[in-house]
């Protein structure tokens, strides 16, 4: 009797994201699936996926990994061709390419989608007050058509589609004309605690690129006075560092104990730009902590108003700095805080996923035992 296959699909493991998150919980949950992507960097990784399970393209070896943007053009070709057809089931974890390896139309190919391409559909957006130089911002506006065109055809390849939160089932279903199911990525809220601590700081932990706009934080914070740490690295920090008064500190990558110590000890979190879901502040009201956050992407599915923190809808250092002030008048409860961030556990993930496949009549040993059973 032949055994069932599966296949994990991932753009490319280089920055440690909500993406990448996704990609670890479903080797996890599907511990016998071979695992695709462009670049692995082993020693971000490696500790938690086995790096025997990964296959790599054969660029990866002639390129520097930190540069993999430069590489846009050429993924479309490399995922297209990429032939997975002898899997019972694949799953692509995709932010712009993975979703359109060639499958068999016999088996089952589930596309978890964090966002439509986002430089091909929102490219102004995206280039908007960013560093990029003009080759990149000429050849980015070249190539966003094909790019939108290969992105709408590739998306009707999978069987079903996942978005990550309602804003990206409503681009996937305004840019792709398909619906989605919504299954929110896995939070670990069990390694973060209530915390009582106040340390009187903000907080923000993210890839520094312009569309996040973090420069609003950074311009409000360096105006009120107000402490603000900024973790995470990318191509906008060092113009950030320029315009950031002595209140704002950078920490750059930190690690992981690091990270939940800032959410444990912060006074809020802050999330200045649309986020398509953002684990991070989920995170920080694991510890009890409340986020304001603009009213849009996943804060909409994430934060409740008043309750959980402000969601504001100016998108302006004014408009920050009054949420901010809106927040210092709020009595808000922690343990309802964190209680709202439980919602969206990794065991509702995989709970959510693991129906799907159920739905889609996927072989159950493929699933690791100990969520099937």
């Amino acid at each position: 009797m032949e055994h069932s296959e599966a296949a994990i699909v991932h753009d490319y493991f280089v920055q440690d994201g909500g993406a990448e998150r996704v990609a670890i919980e479903l080797a996890e949950l599907l511990p016998t699936a071979r695992i695709y992507t462009t670049f692995f960097d082993a020693e971000r990784f490696g500790d938690r996926i086995d790096p025997a399970r990964v296959h790599t393209w054969s660029l990866a070896g002639h390129f520097n990994e930190q540069r993999f943007r430069a590489l846009l053009p050429v993924y479309p070709a490399y995922f297209s061709a990429l032939d997975l057809r002898r899997y019972d089931l694949v799953v692509s974890s995709s932010s712009a390419f993975a979703k359109a390896i060639r499958t068999s139309r016999r088996h089952v190919h589930v596309a978890y989608i964090h966002a439509p391409m986002r430089f091909a559909w929102q490219f102004r957006a995206y280039e908007s007050g960013s560093s990029l130089r003009r080759p990149a911002r000429v050849a980015g506006s070249v190539l966003s058509r094909p790019l939108r065109s290969w992105d709408r055809r590739t998306a009707q390849q999978p069987d079903y589609l996942v978005a990550n939160s309602t804003a990206v089932r409503d681009r996937i279903r305004r840019w792709w004309g398909r619906d989605a199911d919504v299954i929110h990525p896995p939070v670990d809220t069990s390694e973060i605690r209530l915390s009582p601590d106040d340390d009187g700081f903000l907080l923000i932990a993210a890839r520094l690129l312009a569309y996040r706009r973090v420069d609003l934080a950074v311009d409000a914070a360096t105006a009120t006075g107000r402490r603000l740490i900024v973790v995470g690295d990318g191509p906008e920090r060092r113009s950030l560092e320029r315009r950031a008064g002595p209140s704002v500190a950078f920490e750059g990558f930190v690690p992981r104990a690091r990270l939940v110590e800032l959410f444990e000890h912060c006074s809020a979190y802050l999330v200045p730009g649309e986020e398509d879901f953002g684990i991070a502040p989920v995170e920080a009201m694991a510890a009890g902590k409340p986020v304001v956050a603009i009213n849009r992407g996943g804060a909409v599915d994430t934060v409740v108003d008043g309750a959980t923190g402000v969601l504001f809808d100016d998108q302006s250092v004014g408009g920050l700095v009054a949420a901010l002030e809106r927040l210092d008048g709020l009595d808000l409860d922690p343990s309802a805080i964190r209680d709202n961030a439980e919602r969206f556990d990794r065991t509702s993930f995989r709970v959510a996923l693991v129906g799907l496949l159920a739905r889609a009549g996927v072989d159950r040993s493929l699933i690791a035992r100990d969520v099937r059973e």
